[in-house]
């Protein structure tokens, strides 16, 4: 079983040019699934320019959201993208929208994903920052701050995402035709994908908005879960987290603009 993990294409500052030459090296790996983490493009438009381009991959196609992905637009609100537009665009291609529901694929694989968002739970320890301080400096740091238009905070849709990544996680762990699982998430979820700086204190602040670290703890003790792969810091990390149960491998596509990656699982 092969599957291939790529986020943050950004075709709305890279073009599909570079998404085309991706998707045809990804097909030279002969996948049995592709996975979509999130940043794709925006506005919707261009999230389908992206999701048109993995047509051509020959292999099935599960599609997470990214943060940039549901920026609102003067036609498009975040909650319209989030929960219609994109959902219902990922579908009309014959693609998975791996957000809303689980995979449980024949070869006793699971697939579970959420976009994450962030909680502020990666936020630089040493810095003691309230999350009255982060939410303030949020527009320094993240456009989300002034282009997510819906009411709900960072934390409340945090929360909602967390809760569905874990019921997917659960459902996938109590299925006797599951024997691992492979969390996609677009954003961060374990501390050794977060890329911390001692010393830089502009990218220390900048951390609290790169991760979602509640949801690994919440994964950690399913015992089926092997992989866990993110996006959104395009910063390429590799690394394992220890348990009883046995390690959980982790790592972050490395993907920037206009320089698109990938990421292999063999299993």
């Amino acid at each position: 079983m092969r599957i291939l993990v790529t986020s943050d294409l950004h075709v709305e500052s890279s073009g599909v040019e570079p998404i085309r030459r991706l998707v045809a090296g990804m097909s030279r790996e002969n996948p049995d699934l592709v996975v979509l983490a999130g940043d794709l493009g925006n506005p919707a438009w261009i999230f389908e320019q992206c999701l048109t381009c993995f047509l051509r991959v020959g292999a099935p196609v599960a599609v997470l959201p990214g943060n940039h992905d549901i920026w609102a637009t003067a036609d498009e609100s975040s909650q319209e993208l989030y929960g219609e537009i994109l959902p219902e665009m990922t579908r009309s291609m014959g693609f998975h929208w791996l957000e809303d529901e689980a995979l449980a694929l024949e070869e006793g694989i699971g697939i579970c994903g959420s976009i994450g968002w962030y909680d502020y739970s990666a936020r630089a320890p040493e810095l003691n920052q309230s999350d009255e301080e982060l939410i303030a400096l949020k527009p320094r740091f993240a456009m989300d701050a002034v282009k997510v238009d819906w009411e709900l905070t960072d934390k409340e849709f945090a929360g909602q995402c967390r809760e569905r990544i874990v019921g997917q996680a659960q459902s996938l762990q109590q299925d006797p035709r599951i024997e691992r699982i492979v969390a996609v998430t677009h954003v961060p979820i374990f501390d050794n994908q977060i890329d911390r700086r001692p010393g830089n204190m502009a990218w220390a602040q900048g951390n609290a908005y790169f991760g979602h670290l509640t949801i690994g703890e919440q994964l950690l003790p399913f015992s089926k879960l092997t992989h866990v792969i993110s996006g959104h810091t395009h910063v390429g990390m590799n690394g394992v987290v220890e348990r009883p149960a046995g390690p959980v491998a982790t790592a972050v596509v490395s993907s920037d603009y206009g320089r698109p990656r990938w990421i292999t699982i063999d299993l």
